[in-house]
């Protein structure tokens, strides 16, 4: 696999880490809570109160979804909406301390798994993923920063 070809590489990583991601979900999951939900929650620990709007975006779902999935939230006591003081006609969202206490939990959880899965690895593929631990967080921020596709239809 070449480095300097972005294609060919983004055709190896893509699988690798969609993967990844899903053994890790399935190996410490949080059985009431949904990948939407629980990737909201992430959204929302991780940034703070935002519109839901911006949350839709940020999550590349439209409105209507989105107003679900912190219906659901709001449900469990995870979420909580309060009217946005910059404009009284929008909605803030954010995490509750019940929220926060279970984000904390599920990131703990996926902790264990993960080191678990490192212990059990050799040295050398360890050190591999330190030095690529950089390069990965900046391919996070990457796609953090470009901007969403909207949902089709």
């Amino acid at each position: 696999m070449s480095a300097s070809d972005p294609a060919q590489l983004a055709l190896t990583l893509r699988p690798t880490i969609t993967r990844l991601y899903l053994a890790l979900r399935r190996r410490a999951p949080r059985v009431e809570l949904t990948a939407a939900q629980t990737s909201a929650l992430n959204v929302l620990a991780d940034t703070g109160w935002m519109r839901m709007g911006e949350l839709a975006d940020r999550e590349s779902i439209r409105m209507p979804t989105a107003t679900s999935v912190i219906d659901g939230l709001t449900k469990h006591e995870l979420v909580e909406r309060r009217p946005d003081p910059a404009d009284r006609r929008a909605v803030l969202v954010g995490l509750t301390d019940h929220g926060r206490a279970v984000v904390s939990q599920i990131r703990e959880e996926r902790d264990v798994v993960l080191t678990s899965a490192l212990a059990a690895l050799n040295d050398e593929d360890r050190a591999a993923l330190a030095a690529a631990g950089p390069a990965l967080r900046a391919l996070r921020d990457r796609l953090d920063e470009t901007p969403t596709q909207p949902p089709s239809a």
